[in-house]
């Protein structure tokens, strides 16, 4: 349900500014396009497909007691205890740090366009220990897990609240794994202001769900069919983006300014002929998008299909849905 930031404006355009940005293009500055197929299969083993995501059967693994009470929680909506939050949260500290991670971050996204993230460290002070300086010590607990609270004042932008209706909420949206990026455990996260109100574009995604499978579920009893208790919504979505190297980027203002062209002369080549879509993709385009797809793999995303779209210097990235 989070709108990745290569979806729209400077970010679709300039692949150097969003999050997938060339993760392996200095060492594969000199090599072919198709050298990744000459490597050993490693990218699609089993051990690396997901790995960076902390899915459903890792935490069963890890906390098995917990695992009734989340999905009934996740399905219902009802809270979740104490205990049953901090073990969860407990495991999935242990795994992040195992990948790397040292901070985590609630993921969310406002209504701007691109994500927003702040970030803390798997961190907090002894307060039990009798030293006037209080010691640090490793810490994760339900509290932090499940709930956030942060400024919203600028959401969705500056001066529309009074400073004491500033406070806005990040809660887990359990329906996202979490996964890991670089040192960041990153948590899918919604995110309101005190009363409820929507600030970003996840909550009124997963409200429309609900209706639709409330509203579903009446038709289906309606119909005879007493069984269905659930409604799932599936969306398909697909990356179309433009590629342009740094060196041209900057030489345009209105692509730094607005994020899309609006001046300048027409393409030499245009669309004649269709000769573009489905084409032999650029080499530094090649590889760029196939690490993209690698990054999109360890994080879960089946990332399917990528090709030349019509437009020159159009592509496309496509999972399965």
């Amino acid at each position: 349900g989070i709108r990745h930031p290569t979806s729209t404006g400077a970010d679709a355009i300039m692949p150097i500014a969003n999050p997938f940005e060339a993760i392996g293009r200095a060492a594969h500055k000199d090599t072919p396009p198709d050298a990744a197929s000459k490597e050993p299969g490693v990218t699609l083993s089993p051990s690396y497909l997901g790995a960076n995501l902390f899915t459903d059967d890792k935490m069963r693994q890890a906390v098995p007691s917990a695992m009734p009470k989340f999905e009934e929680a996740r399905r219902s909506g009802t809270a979740l205890d104490k205990d049953t939050k901090d073990a969860i949260a407990k495991a999935l500290m242990d795994w992040a740090v195992k990948r790397g991670a040292v901070n985590f971050s609630h993921w969310f996204s406002p209504m701007r366009g691109t994500c927003a993230q702040k970030h803390d460290a798997f961190l907090d002070l002894d307060f039990s220990s009798p030293s006037v300086v209080k010691p640090m010590k490793k810490d994760f607990d339900g509290g932090k897990l499940f709930m956030a609270e942060t400024d919203g004042s600028s959401f969705p932008n500056g001066g529309l609240r009074e400073t004491h209706t500033a406070a806005a909420f990040n809660s887990w949206d359990m329906k996202s794994p979490p996964f890991v990026r670089g040192e960041t455990l990153y948590i899918p996260s919604c995110f309101v202001a005190w009363n409820g109100m929507a600030l970003d574009e996840k909550t009124p995604l997963l409200r429309s769900m609900e209706a639709l499978s409330k509203e579903g579920v009446r038709m289906l009893k309606n119909l005879g069919e007493e069984e269905f208790t659930e409604v799932r919504c599936f969306v398909g979505w697909e990356q179309e983006f433009f590629v342009v190297s740094k060196e041209n980027f900057m030489k345009r203002p209105d692509l730094m300014a607005t994020g899309r062209s609006v001046m300048g002369a027409p393409p030499t080549k245009g669309q004649q002929e269709e000769l573009h879509y489905f084409g032999q993709i650029p080499g530094s385009v090649h590889r760029y998008i196939e690490d993209v797809q690698k990054e999109m793999w360890l994080l879960g995303s089946p990332m399917l299909v990528y090709h030349n779209e019509v437009a020159p210097g159009q592509h496309e990235l496509s999972p399965i849905f």
